[in-house]
């Protein structure tokens, strides 16, 4: 049972509300929002030394079994309930603030945003749900992946290219009854101290290697078929999953440089030349940021 009496997440700044501040410095201050509101909960923080999609590492010493309280750290300390030996577990989280327009949050995932290490978390941070009150949404890869399997639905944009940005409007906050949805799914399960209690089960820890292939036959699910977004039709949507279908096979070792060429020349017989374009312009895009790192977007 989760203490809804803990304040989560609650604001670190005693002059300003995070909602006040602009694009330019919205990224640092957010980050640094996110890692009080951590700390204040028990969890040891820290930051990368590079940006590779991960904006803060967070740990925390708890139970094997699952006794440790939310705001709980053991540390040196043997569970008081069962007295086993804490476990150190560890989930690196990706950040991503918006304002809401419409009540909307909008946001936009990419191909390199599936990652199959299930100890990955996202956290959708709407840093004015209301006037005074901000949202967490804490949401695990294998979560995320399962949620979007369960609709059928592929949101990862890339996958057709980019052409037009894709981006997903359907995380919904209800005023009226103060909740968060999917469309029609409730998505309080990961608002807030629901989330933070999700990511504390230490069920993956303990079964890491069987919890990343779980994960990873999930984001090959969604990797492996193309989404038409709401710019392509129905009709190429079908024919090049067709082709997929037909072509993708699962193997342990693969010639990448030969797929390569074979995909090349597939995409040079069949693709228009704009579609090409863009599509060399993306490519081109992901060479330079893997060189010089990303500043992602808080908009």
């Amino acid at each position: 049972m989760v203490d809804q009496n803990i304040e989560f997440p609650k604001n670190p700044f005693e002059d300003i509300f995070p909602s006040d501040f602009n694009k330019l410095n919205k990224k640092h201050v957010t980050e640094d929002f996110v890692e009080e509101n951590f700390k204040s909960l028990g969890w040891d923080v820290f930051r990368p030394f590079n940006d590779t999609g991960i904006d803060r590492i967070i740990t925390k010493i708890i139970c094997p079994l699952g006794h440790t309280q939310i705001n709980e750290n053991l540390r040196d300390s043997a569970c008081p309930i069962c007295k086993s030996k804490g476990i150190e577990i560890n989930r690196f989280i990706q950040i991503k603030t918006r304002q809401l327009k419409e009540n909307l949050f909008g946001f936009t995932l990419k191909s390199k945003d599936i990652r199959i290490d299930p100890r990955h978390i996202y956290l959708l941070y709407s840093d004015n749900t209301s006037e005074n009150k901000q949202d967490f949404f804490i949401v695990s890869i294998q979560d995320l992946l399962s949620f979007f399997d369960s609709i059928e639905s592929n949101p990862f944009s890339p996958t057709s290219f980019r052409k037009g940005n894709n981006k997903l409007n359907s995380l919904r906050y209800q005023p009226q009854t103060d909740t968060w949805t999917w469309n029609s799914h409730n998505w309080d399960v990961f608002r807030n101290l629901n989330g933070l209690k999700k990511i504390q089960d230490p069920t993956i820890d303990k079964n890491l290697g069987e919890e990343i292939s779980r994960t990873k036959i999930l984001a090959d699910k969604l990797l492996k078929t193309f989404s038409k977004g709401r710019s392509y039709t129905e009709d190429v949507e079908a024919s090049i999953n067709k082709v997929l279908k037909q072509n993708l096979k699962v193997k342990e070792k693969v010639n990448i440089l030969s797929l390569r060429k074979e995909i090349s020349k597939y995409l040079n017989k069949h693709c228009d030349r704009s579609t090409l374009e863009s599509m060399s312009k993306y490519f081109e895009y992901i060479k330079k940021l893997d060189t010089i790192g990303e500043e992602k977007e808080d908009e």
